[in-house]
């Protein structure tokens, strides 16, 4: 089996910078899913906020009201 060839420096830098690129789009593409799972659970929280509001049977500027005296 024959043995792997060394790098050079400058083959090795070049190789680092890939592999760099590479992770970034990676990161890139999870802060864009967080992003979208964040969007998500605000939705689903102001969604059941509001579900919460109308079983109260309170007006939401009762709510409002409440919330500020606090």
């Amino acid at each position: 089996m024959a043995g792997r060839k060394k790098l050079t420096i400058s083959e090795q830098i070049e190789k680092i910078n890939e592999t760099i690129a590479v992770k970034e789009e990676e990161l890139k593409s999870l802060k864009a899913q967080r992003k979208e799972l964040e969007v998500q659970k605000k939705q689903e929280d102001l969604s059941e906020l509001y579900e919460i509001i109308s079983a109260s049977g309170k007006s939401m500027e009762e709510v409002k009201a409440l919330l500020a005296k606090q």
